[in-house]
This record gives C-alpha cells, structure tokens and sequence, in this order.
C-alpha cells in the first residue's frame, strides 16, 4: 500500500466555504463518459489494469468458508492461465488488489491466502456496515475483531445523520478514532454518497474523512439505492485533488456498488487519469469494488484472445 494519509487538523472554515457547481459536474461526468475508449490490443491492456484494482468482494447474509475460499482463489488467479499466455502476460504475476468479506470472514479469506502462499490483502468492512448506526464502541470494536483477525484494510462507514446535520467535529471525531483502532491496517471510509442528499454534502463529507486520516474515501456501501456514478466521482476526485495539494498527502478512490462490465472500468480509469493523474493509476491510489465485474473483463480478454464470446460457465469463480 501507499504511504499512510496522517491526517490534519480539521478546518472548518475550509469547509463551511464549500459549494459545489452542479451543472459544471454533470457537464464534465457527460464528457468523461463520452470519450472514446481503447480498442484490440490496448484495450486488453487496460482491462488486465483494471484487475490489478479490483477488491474482490462477497458481501452476502449466506456467505460461507467455501464461498470465501473459491473468491480466494479466483482473486489469485482472476484469468485464466492460458489467456495470459496468449497475450505474454501469464508471468507478470496478475492478481487482484485484494478480497473484501465482512468481518466473520476474515479469518477464512486468511487462512485460504495462506494456505495458497499468497501475501494478497484482505480487507473486511466494519463499523456497523451498511448503516453505521450501532453504538460508537461496538464500531470500534469491530474494527479492532477484524484486524486481529487478520484483516490488513477496513472499509468503515460514516455515520450520515452526522453528515446530514452539519456535525462535522462529531464526524472527525469518530473517523479519528476509527483510524486509531485499525492500527497498520489501511482505513477506507465510505461516505455512502446516495445518502448525502448534495454533491456539497459529498465534497465536505470528503474532506472531513481525509482530514480525519482516511487512506482511501469511498463512495457506497453498494446497499443504497444510489451508488458509484461518474458526477459523485468527480466531486470526489477534486477534493481528493485539493487536499492533496493543501496537506501534500495523496489518498486512494475507490468507487463501489453497479459496477458490473468491462466498459464502465474502462470509463473509471479514463476518469480518475483525467483528475488525479497516472500516480492513481494502481492499486496503491485507486480500487474498484465489485464482486461480478471480474467475469465480464475475463470474458472481454476471451474474445481479445478467441475472437469469440464465452460462455459463463467457461469462465468460472473457481
């Protein structure tokens, strides 16, 4: 992982000053996604990129040690061996960026990357995940379960009603500690965008995160009805920009929730190249949570490869 965002003191005045120019961001998301994106060759080139940022995700009520154990090993192996080779690629030692699993899961997702001598991360969501509205110390606790078990990230969620309301120390706060209890581990925070009523909302929620120490800001829960979308992205991005050129400290993206095809991460890197520049081109700086995007891209490098469409079945988890 990149170096650790340490956060600064929180600048309400910065904050209170922020407004956002609605139709300047949709006016810009409209562009990004009307840009033309690679083809043959380059575009397999892109995709195999995409992999390398993806957080293998299995976020569901009947998750199991099996489930885990197959997503372990489709995120060490994400293409097959063959397709690799086809386009020089089967040594380059191509993986995801890491799995995500909820807390329970942790230790399973440990246990099968060891037992495949693989050093991938696992990250674990936490903090009363999708709502983030149990107690502060069962939050926190949660945390402190999942890196104890192993967890090397954790996505956290905000509490929104503080959002909401314009409680931006009370959010600062609880981000801090939060970062406190992950110890080492990397700390994602999710904003769950769909639920910040503004992109002004969005762009403060934002700051205080990153202000508060977040390695990477996030945009869903992938529970909401409003997920990753290209307006809320550029919003994010700029703030991302801005504190970065205030503090000098660079924090991760990550978009998550309906990001299913090949085409939309193709629009993504195009998107975060365009703002934030190729240093966020890796799994470092940027990553793309999904858990059925994987196949299609396989699926897009299969016909690069056979010049045909496979079935998928062909392609399976594991």
């Amino acid at each position: 992982m990149s170096a650790r965002n340490p956060g600064t003191t929180l600048d309400l005045e910065w904050i209170s000053k922020v407004r956002v120019n609605t139709h300047a961001v949709l006016k810009r998301a409209q562009h990004v996604q009307a840009q033309k994106i690679p083809k043959k060759q380059w575009q397999a080139a892109w995709l195999l990129k995409a992999i390398t940022c993806i957080d293998l995700t299995t976020l569901a009520g009947d998750d199991t040690p099996s489930n885990v154990h197959r997503l372990c090993l489709k995120a060490i192996q994400p293409v097959r061996q063959d397709l690799l080779r086809a386009v020089d690629m089967d040594d380059k030692g191509i993986t995801t960026a890491a799995v995500c699993v909820y807390p329970s899961r942790v230790a399973d997702a440990v246990k099968s990357l060891r037992g495949a001598n693989s050093s991938l991360h696992v990250a674990s969501v936490a903090t009363g995940f999708p709502a983030g509205q149990t107690p502060l110390e069962t939050r926190l606790q949660e945390v402190r379960l999942a890196v104890a078990d192993g967890a090397t990230e954790v996505d956290i969620v905000i509490n929104r009603m503080l959002a909401l309301t314009g409680q931006w120390e009370a959010m600062y706060e609880e981000i801090r500690q939060f970062r406190g209890a992950c110890g080492d581990a990397h700390m994602k925070t999710i904003l769950a965008i769909g639920e910040l009523g503004t992109f002004t909302n969005v762009y403060k929620a934002s700051l205080v995160a990153m202000m508060a120490g977040s390695d990477f800001i996030k945009t869903s829960t992938g529970k909401e009805s409003v997920n990753a979308t290209y307006p809320v992205a550029i919003v994010m991005a700029r703030a991302i920009r801005d504190y970065f050129l205030c503090s000098g400290h660079k924090v991760g993206f990550k978009p998550a929730g309906g990001i299913r095809t090949a085409q939309e991460s193709l629009v993504w890197l195009t998107l975060i190249k365009e703002e934030l520049g190729k240093d966020w081109l890796c799994p470092t700086l940027f990553r793309l949570g999904a858990s059925t995007l994987l196949a299609d891209i396989e699926r897009q490098i299969y016909h690069h490869v056979t010049g045909q469409y496979a079935a998928y079945y062909e392609l399976p988890m594991a």
